[in-house]
């Protein structure tokens, strides 16, 4: 174990233990800068005078949300943090000394946290907006309403009823619900923003930021939370007298002693150096070399596992991002179902009610054993997830796969300036695309036993496909990345080749296959009928297509 790893879990046991004394604190001030002055300490302790750039890029962003537009201020918050991160991390090139890694550690999150808020201030500004909207709305459709009861809509004719009685047409409004596609009555739509106001709105003062930027839950690796779910903790509007966070720490934390048995035990017989040494490629084999990457990458997760369990559990015993399950709290975002969330706001939640998943950032078995690299993906640094998915895929209007690729390379950009980042990480939209076409075409036509198969076997391919782009992630520079990676014959990009290349002639066959069924059709049916015309457009049967084959 390394002299970082050895601080870092020891900053992360004393935040632990620290919890149970920070939740019994009062709410309000006091609380907010008891825990601003533990997290600046933790800063202190770990990046010495390098606690300036966090200081720094936070100072900036308070006069952005202080002085800009509403309307921009997320975007120039964007553009500053990731602007600055590039420059900390290219100082060694200008001659300034390199920051150590926590201090790394804790300006990613920094980032996150100082981007995220300004987009909360940009969206509450924007439900504001909404909510003038949504009351002009909902005056125009009441005075619909009387108009239509009174009768004195002139320019809509009566017409007769099939009782024989006169009746009034009534005004066809965006509030209807169209076929096909449910609609909310403009009533419903304000009560929705008006619980959005009431549950996310955010309005911080400049110290409301400072405190949230370094309270020091989440300060060294996270997990990510929204500025609304700090307010809520210091607030007292999360958690209960019923919660005992210390019962639900010690759940969390159950399955630590095995990851911590097994990163010790398999890192020992699979070290990464290993993979970096000339023995690898001149005394063993392809295939041990193919298979040499599962344990490494095996490893690699076990470490992460346990950091995130214990951050995860920082949170826990502060009392962070407990909310009643009622409200499905989601990681990252917290509660979702606002409005069951306060239908039964003053009912008291017993300790089995509440739920952290606001603050949960790693799904163990879904990272393992879910099918998909996709799937796998979402259950792996959830909260981070989320502030991708929300504030970078989201905003964008672009097709599908250009929105994957830039997300995908915002996550590289905050990750670090290696090439492994971008070599890892740029590989992830090609394979989604390669997967989410056989599940289209594929999947979708089997059943319940086929369906099964093949998920063992995508669940195959995603195990090896993490482990390739793993091997680039842990190994980081260009040099020993590609090697290793030439040594295998780029297996992982190569399959990705292969697979979409049989892709496209599947597409081509049943394209062919298709044409000769609407033919065949055509021909037994007759073109002008309405019977043929109603039988092309359906789903054809696997059975004619092996006919036609």
């Amino acid at each position: 174990m390394e002299w970082d790893d050895v601080i870092y879990i020891s900053l992360l046991g004393f935040s632990i233990f620290f919890g149970r004394v920070f939740s019994q604190l009062p709410c309000g001030s006091y609380r907010r800068w008891v825990g601003t002055c533990v997290g600046l300490a933790m800063v202190v302790t770990v990046s010495g005078y390098h606690s300036l750039h966090p200081l720094f890029s936070t100072a900036a962003n308070l006069l952005i949300i202080k002085y800009a537009d509403k309307a921009w201020c997320h975007i120039y918050s964007l553009v500053f943090c990731f602007g600055y991160l590039f420059l900390f991390r290219l100082g060694s090139y200008f001659g300034l000394p390199s920051p150590p890694g926590h201090t790394n550690a804790i300006q990613m999150m920094i980032t996150l946290k100082l981007v995220g808020v300004c987009f909360e201030v940009h969206d509450s500004w924007q439900l504001d907006r909404d909510l003038k909207i949504s009351e002009e709305n909902l005056k125009a459709t009441e005075a619909d309403k009387t108009k239509t009861i009174s009768g004195n809509n002139e320019d809509l004719p009566a017409k007769e009823s099939d009782s024989g009685e006169s009746t009034v047409r009534r005004r066809v409004t965006e509030a209807e619900e169209v076929p096909g596609k449910p609609c909310k009555s403009a009533s419903e739509e304000h009560e929705e923003l008006l619980l959005r106001k009431k549950y996310e709105a955010i309005s911080p003062s400049v110290l409301d930021v400072f405190h949230y930027s370094f309270f020091y839950c989440g300060i060294l690796t996270g997990p990510y939370y929204k500025y609304s779910v700090y307010r809520d903790l210091m607030e007292g509007r999360s958690g209960g007298p019923h919660l005992q966070p210390l019962w639900w720490c010690l759940q969390r934390l159950q399955p630590l002693p095995l990851y911590a048995a097994l990163f010790f035990i398999v890192g020992h017989f699979f070290p990464l150096k290993f993979a970096e040494g000339p023995e690898i490629f001149s005394e063993y084999s392809l295939g041990y070399r193919v298979l040499y990457m599962t344990p490494v990458f095996f490893v690699f997760r076990m470490r992460l596992y346990a950091g995130f369990v214990l951050s995860e559990c920082v949170c826990i015993t502060a009392g962070l991002g407990a909310y009643p399950q009622r409200g499905l709290p989601r990681p990252g975002k917290g509660p979702t179902d606002l409005k069951a969330l306060d239908s039964n706001s003053k009912e008291e939640c017993t300790n089995e009610m509440y739920s952290y998943e606001t603050v949960h950032n790693i799904d163990e078995y879904g990272s393992d054993f879910s099918p998909t690299v996709r799937a796998g993906m979402r259950c792996w640094n959830m909260t981070v997830q989320w502030w991708l998915a929300t504030n970078v895929y989201r905003r964008m209007k672009a097709p599908k796969p250009v929105k994957e690729a830039v997300t995908m390379l915002t996550s590289a950009f905050w990750h670090g300036m290696h090439s492994g980042y971008y070599l890892s990480m740029l590989t992830v939209p090609f394979i989604l695309m390669v997967e989410d076409y056989y599940a289209r075409v594929v999947r979708r036509r089997l059943g319940q036993t086929g369906a099964a198969v093949y998920d063992w076997f995508t669940w195959f391919l995603k195990m090896q496909w993490f482990a390739y782009m793993g091997m680039a992630f842990l190994l980081l520079r260009v040099e020993p990345t590609l090697q290793y990676w030439s040594s295998i014959g780029y297996l992982g990009h190569g399959l990705i080749l292969v697979l979409h290349a049989f892709a496209q002639f599947i597409n081509l066959v049943l394209g062919k296959a298709q044409d000769k069924l609407k033919k065949a059709r055509k021909t037994a049916y007759g073109s002008e009928t309405r019977l043929s015309v109603k039988r092309v457009n359906e789903p054809q049967p696997q059975e004619d297509l092996k006919k036609i084959l």
